[in-house]
């Protein structure tokens, strides 16, 4: 009988000890799903707000400034700028410019408009890279939208918001080439960021040398 009685202990116990270890394993296996569950969770997520986050960059508007020279031998500069291939297109009185300037004492200049609307001063002439310009054409008139993926040309007048077309011609070439500055542009687009470029000259007020 006391033979008996321990066998069946024994029994009893393997019996357990295996229970507890398939019981711990099954613990296991479900931490390893959860575990694998939540990443997949997360790098789909991730995915995701990528994906939204590239269409939102790839669906605005986008423009930069490819090169910038002195126009003539008064205020006036040239600008070619370049639009991004995605978003929309623009119309030209919905891309604001301001031009700055501030001088050695740290008399702050500025001008802003729409792109094309000079309020006094030298007009400003917007035209496609490709197409006739203002020189010489009679018959020009300025783009009136931009489209995607496009170059342009267009004019600025240096000069304040307050006199536009003062002799002075602040923030223009020969100011900037007096005073020995640089002068700021900042061009603000519809559903888009707004850009910034530093212009200094490169040689002196010359016509046709870079200001960028």
């Amino acid at each position: 009988m006391m033979r008996r009685s321990r066998i069946k202990s024994d029994d009893e116990c393997s019996v357990g000890s295996g229970a507890l270890i398939v019981y711990i394993a099954m613990i296991l296996l479900a931490v390893t799903i959860s575990f694998t569950v939540i990443n997949i969770t997360e790098s789909i997520s991730q995915n995701t707000q990528k994906t939204a986050e590239d269409v939102r960059r790839n669906s605005v508007n986008s423009v930069i400034i490819t090169g910038a020279w002195v126009y003539d031998n008064q205020d006036d500069m040239l600008f070619m700028m370049e639009f991004g291939a995605a978003g929309e297109p623009v119309d030209r009185v919905d891309v604001i410019y301001v031009l700055t300037c501030t001088e050695p004492d740290g008399t702050f200049h500025y001008r802003s408009a729409a792109l094309g609307d000079s309020q006094g001063g030298s007009a400003i002439h917007v035209w496609e890279v490709g197409d006739d310009g203002p020189v010489d054409n009679p018959g020009f008139t300025n783009v009136n939208n931009f489209q995607p993926g496009a170059r342009y040309f267009f004019t600025l007048d240096g000069g304040t918001q307050a006199s536009p077309g003062g002799a002075a011609g602040e923030c223009g070439p020969p100011h900037l080439d007096t005073h020995g500055i640089s002068a700021n542009l900042y061009l603000h687009i519809p559903n888009g960021q707004s850009i910034h470029q530093i212009l200094t000259l490169s040689n002196g007020r010359e016509i046709g040398s870079q200001i960028i």
